[in-house]
């Protein structure tokens, strides 16, 4: 029993070590909403699946969990995971000093920013045969409202030698930069279905109001595919994004960034001297114009934008890098596009890079 026993765990390891280097999700043909420098990818509306919950989450690299235990992703040059809020009420989350994982270790590590050396990342992922995808998991509190999320984030690819920037990311809701309040779906908010990503430029600036999305929540569709109010008659296909900490709602992909880590790995780079640096930020924060409600004998955070259910998550996974994303026949774009307006969990507007 002892020996069978051994030889199971063996063969489990084994497997989940295969795991870690298989591609995580096929998106070809898929519909997808670009959001600056991001394709975002709605996981309900194209009928994908990609499970987090306690031990599914080992296989993927962590970027930040609302869960204790589980922080850890165990390379040299690669950055814990942050430990992202798991109560309710919390209004919301943003990298700092006092909250970086492991402290500052080396010239690839950023203060406030989640790190990892292309190296450690080839390692977890095997950048050789797969290109990056980022996933998040809203878990808002239920509830018209209240099940929403506002959300940004930015990446850059360093060289370490020299400091060298290679190019800087956003995944923003402001696409013309004009600090035009957008929260939504287009056509309320940013977002472009099936939008040239190379048409955007980052200002390289700390993020405004008008930068975070909305994520999360039902939307609804027609008979045709596009947006409509789910109160509507005509509404026949609803899809929720609410889906708890344990399931991704969104998929996001940076084509530029993936192909910059490609040339970097097919032309025989020291993956060693170079540095991906990513910044989220979730619900309500120091930047102004946030939404308010009275509250307590004062304002608090509106419910639509605050991190009111805790336990989000943010992981990377990967697709096959020679998959292509065709852009499908106008029917099926149609319906792509508008859960993959809806997807846009976390873009927003091009800014800051420090």
């Amino acid at each position: 029993m002892k020996h069978l026993f051994r030889t199971t765990v063996m063969a489990a390891a084994l497997a989940a070590a295969t795991a870690s280097h298989a591609a995580s999700i096929d998106l070809t043909g898929k519909g997808f909403v670009t959001y600056g420098d991001a394709q975002s990818y709605s996981l309900p509306v194209n009928g994908l699946e990609v499970m987090a919950g306690p031990g599914q989450i080992d296989i993927y690299t962590k970027l930040g969990l609302g869960a204790n235990g589980q922080l850890g992703n165990g390379l040299a040059g690669m950055d814990d995971a942050y430990d992202t809020p798991q109560a309710n009420t919390v209004e919301g989350f943003r990298m700092s000093a006092g909250n970086e994982p492991n402290g500052v270790e080396g010239g690839w590590d950023r203060e406030a920013w989640w790190d990892t050396t292309l190296s450690a990342l080839d390692t977890s992922l095997d950048l050789t045969t797969n290109s990056i995808v980022f996933f998040f998991a809203n878990n808002e509190t239920g509830g018209v409202g209240t099940d929403n999320l506002a959300a940004w984030a930015r990446l850059e690819l360093t060289r370490i030698s020299d400091g060298a920037s290679l190019g800087f990311f956003e995944f923003t809701n402001d696409q013309d930069h004009d600090g035009v309040e957008g929260y939504g779906p287009p056509p309320i908010g940013g977002g472009i279905p099936f939008g040239d990503v190379t048409a955007f430029t980052s200002l390289q600036q700390d993020p405004v109001l008008a930068d975070f999305v909305q994520s999360g929540g039902e939307v609804c569709t027609d008979a045709t595919g596009f947006i409509v109010d789910c109160a509507s008659p005509a509404a026949v296909n609803s899809f929720e994004h609410n889906l708890g900490g344990d399931r991704a709602a969104y998929a996001l992909v940076l084509p530029e960034l993936d192909a910059l880590i490609a040339g970097l790995v097919d032309g025989g780079a020291d993956l060693s001297d170079y540095a991906l640096h990513v910044e989220y930020r979730l619900g309500c924060g120091p930047e102004a114009a946030f939404p308010e409600v009275p509250g307590r004998g004062g304002t608090v955070c509106d419910p639509n934008y605050a991190l009111n259910g805790g336990d989000e998550k943010v992981f990377m996974g990967t697709q096959l890098r020679e998959a292509v994303v065709d852009v499908p026949e106008p029917a099926s774009l149609l319906l792509a596009a508008t859960a993959l307006l809806a997807g846009a969990a976390m873009r927003r507007r091009p800014q800051d890079r420090n």
